[in-house]
């Protein structure tokens, strides 16, 4: 008897360290630029330091047999994701590239960090995933509006982007970044957020504070002045969609939210792709932006509008795209190796085919960007990873037990990634990974209760389970 209690609180405290290792991951995972390190710069962060500590308890747990866990399509798109950026760096041309290096060492540690989450994944943990998100962002978005009216108020400070930042169409502001690699990464958290703590209150119930903060969520996401706010609209219409649709009936309701969703994802998307390439301008102001690294090269088009003489300018997103069609032409279907776009794209600037002014050289695209420097084998990652997150969201939504709401919100969180991976590289980003991790642990947890139910009655008729490895007879 004393045996068993001992390993009861063995198993108690390992289960209480692993919690509070995930709830600190989770908070801290917007301080992403807090130190600069001798040796190591700016690489090793808080996120880092808490990911030890969750790897080395993930380790413990699969050593003393306390991980239940299957290997799924998502896990295998993982390994595919790890193993062609690996390929790339093998197959480059610059095998030795100190940059080609430290992208596949963050391949190999973003893809370690979500085998460590889907194994330590509990349904209580789960649960929380969502509260916990919120809480991160809400404090990222607290600093970063704090860092904007301090930057108004003329003060330099390191959570917002000086005043004079040039905005496309709206002049210039202080963008908010708080401690994260820049304004469209703290957008990008926000964005994730939002629907993943709205459909946890959903489930538990709404409280004053739980508004509050939902507000202070909106509030971040717009003193960021990014571009991929403006994917929260199709997160939440998705997400709305979603919930009202029932698989086992069919209404005029549900297909009207569906449409709706259809609708506004699609102007979301034409928005966003036209915005991110091109921009319309008075002819005077092409100088500036083009020193603020907005636009380059010559105009598409021009115009004259109330006595002013306009252009239609590419945007340096438009010519990154441009390179990535190049570099796949070139090298298909090796690649040009893992981080391998910026040397390709410096190689067309001495080649004249690609403007000298454009500084900015990196794919800010997570398909083109895939395909131009890991080649054949990360575009058949990326697709499995896509196939895998749709699938296990699509049976997530399927599984009546389970409010839809949770389901719903990874529905609307993948849309807004779909369409923020245009001109976003998202597969560098550990919020998107620790997303899809908890995606595969919860739709496992759903087929491993199912199967520890149906076993159970098989077995013991009059056994209520409580979970699935653990039974009350």
């Amino acid at each position: 008897m004393t045996g068993v209690a001992s390993r009861s609180r063995d198993s108690d405290n390992a289960s209480g360290t692993v919690a509070t290792l995930w709830a600190a991951y989770l908070l801290v995972l917007p301080f992403q630029r807090v130190w600069v390190l001798p040796w190591l710069g700016p690489k090793l962060q808080p996120p880092e330091v808490v990911f030890l500590g969750l790897v080395t308890a993930s380790a413990a747990m699969w050593m003393r047999g306390r991980v239940r866990w299957r290997f799924g399509v998502t896990d295998g798109a993982a390994v595919a994701w790890l193993a062609a950026t690996l390929l790339a760096f093998a197959w480059s041309r610059e095998p030795r590239s100190r940059d080609g290096l430290i992208e596949a060492l963050g391949a190999a540690y973003l893809v370690s960090l979500y085998f460590t989450v889907r194994v330590t994944a509990t349904p209580q943990l789960l649960d929380r995933f969502g509260d916990w998100c919120g809480y991160s962002a809400a404090v990222a978005s607290l600093l970063g509006i704090a860092g904007s009216l301090a930057s108004y108020a003329g003060h330099a400070n390191p959570l917002a982007t000086v005043t004079v930042t040039p905005i496309p169409y709206l002049g210039h502001a202080a963008r908010a970044q708080a401690f994260t690699t820049g304004p469209q990464m703290l957008a990008s958290i926000i964005l994730m957020a939002i629907p993943l703590f709205i459909a946890g209150r959903m489930n538990r119930g709404w409280r004053r504070r739980d508004r509050a903060l939902v507000l202070l969520l909106a509030l971040g996401l717009g003193a960021t002045v990014s571009k991929t706010g403006i994917c929260v609209a199709a997160a939440l219409s998705v997400m709305w969609a979603c919930a009202g649709r029932r698989p086992e009936h069919s209404s005029r309701g549900s297909h009207a939210r569906v449409w709706a969703a259809v609708a506004i994802s699609s102007i979301v998307t034409c928005v966003f792709v036209l915005g991110s390439h091109v921009m319309v301008l008075r002819e005077d102001a092409v100088p500036r932006m083009s020193t603020a690294q907005l636009v380059g090269g010559s105009p598409l088009a021009s115009f004259r509008w109330r006595d002013e003489a306009w252009v239609v300018m590419p945007t340096t997103y438009l010519f990154n795209k441009q390179a990535s069609l190049q570099a796949i032409e070139r090298s298909w279907p090796v690649g040009v190796g893992p981080a391998g776009q910026p040397a390709f794209t410096v190689g067309l600037q001495h080649e004249g085919r690609f403007p000298q002014s454009i500084w900015l050289i990196t794919p800010h695209s997570t398909y083109a960007g895939t395909a131009a420097e890991l080649g054949a084998a990360g575009v058949a990652a990326l697709l499995l990873i896509l196939v895998g997150g749709g699938l296990t969201i699509n049976r997530l939504l399927a599984d009546a037990a389970r409010p839809r709401w949770e389901a719903a919100a990874y529905a609307g969180a993948g849309a807004a990634f779909l369409i923020e991976a245009i001109s976003t590289d998202l597969l560098n980003c550990r919020h998107y990974w620790l997303l899809f991790a908890v995606m595969a642990a919860r739709m496992d947890s759903r087929s491993a209760g199912v199967a520890g139910r149906v076993h159970a009655r098989l077995e013991h008729p009059g056994t209520i389970v409580t979970s699935a490895s653990r039974r009350v007879d």
